[in-house]
């Protein structure tokens, strides 16, 4: 599905995503705005991935309004798919709808020979980002440091957010739908895929956090699972951990069982700095602090505090 322009249905970090990395123009905001009535767009995007119970009906009518506007869906939500809902399917068959759901339990069929493939080698770094997590910037750092290493290898990405591809990954996979005994082998699957474009690094974004909570209920997020799952099936050179907290001690426990799990460095830690606006200049000290007190490069990849230090006198270094 091509996307040009959109409406989006909400205002969140997915849209913040959007906004910055993808080439998509933005009409606006379905629950926010009403900007986009004065212009118009080729794709409704829904933007919420975990929904609540009361959202569901929302989420069905919502679409089904714009499909009856000869809008294409592009669909986020996690756990209700356009393709599982008979009435949906039958609206946007009759108005000649495409629709694409981000969530597909069975992508693992369509990387199981790149997986098999995988196993002989895959010929670029791997560099892995994981989190101390949510929110603490994962994909943000996956897309700029593809962006900068860009500027002196053939960079690819594996992406595990819904709007990966959107944001020019070149693979895509939402690992919490997949059945557990899949979800690694489909990472290295993807891998492996874009390993085969002769690309010198392939970047590989995470999920959550390795000690968040797996047992949310309903909620699709699946937790630490997730997080030791794509670390496990993305078989790192390299990993770079992205930060939420400026508590050393914290950043540190993570650092450690990443690296007990991995057998593989952390090579870099970067921070959530959107987080830490009120630091002011005491922000860049208690960066240098952290990096002093671990040994190892912290970096703010969105206000790109010591961010070309870090790549152009690190990790160039050591790929």
């Amino acid at each position: 599905m091509i996307v040009r322009s959109a409406k989006l249905s909400h205002k969140n970090k997915v849209s913040e995503g959007l906004e910055r990395f993808s080439n998509i123009k933005i009409v606006g905001y379905h629950f926010e705005d009403e900007k986009y009535l004065e212009e118009d767009y080729d794709t409704f995007i829904w933007t919420k991935e975990i929904l609540e119970p009361s959202e569901i009906k929302t989420w069905e009518e919502t679409i089904l309004k714009e499909m009856e506007k000869g809008k294409n869906i592009y669909n986020m939500a996690r756990l209700y798919r356009i393709a599982d809902n008979h009435r949906l399917v039958f609206t946007a068959e009759e108005y000649g709808i495409e629709y694409f759901d981000s969530s597909d339990p069975q992508a693992f069929q369509r990387y199981i020979y790149y997986a098999k493939l995988g196993l002989e080698k895959i010929r670029g770094k791997v560099i892995t980002v994981m989190g101390t997590g949510r929110k603490s910037g994962k994909f943000t750092t996956s897309l700029i440091l593809k962006r900068e290493l860009g500027r002196y290898f053939e960079v690819g990405g594996v992406g595990t957010e819904p709007h990966s591809k959107l944001c020019n990954m070149e693979e895509m996979v939402i690992p919490q739908v997949i059945p557990l005994c899949h979800v690694a082998s489909t990472i290295f699957g993807a891998i492996k895929k874009v390993d085969l474009k002769d690309k010198d690094v392939i970047l590989v974004s995470s999920q959550t956090g390795i000690f968040s909570d797996p047992l949310e209920v309903g909620t699709g997020r699946g937790g630490g699972v997730v997080s030791l799952s794509i670390l496990y099936g993305s078989k790192p050179d390299y990993i770079i951990l992205a930060s939420n907290t400026l508590n050393v001690e914290e950043i540190e426990r993570h650092i450690k069982v990443l690296e007990m799990l991995s057998n593989k460095k952390v090579i870099g830690i970067t921070i959530n700095g959107r987080r830490f606006k009120n630091l002011g200049e005491n922000y860049r000290e208690i960066l240098d602090k952290i990096s002093k007190r671990l040994n190892i490069p912290v970096v703010d990849v969105v206000k790109r505090t010591y961010l070309e230090e870090f790549i152009d006198e690190y990790i160039c270094n050591i790929l």
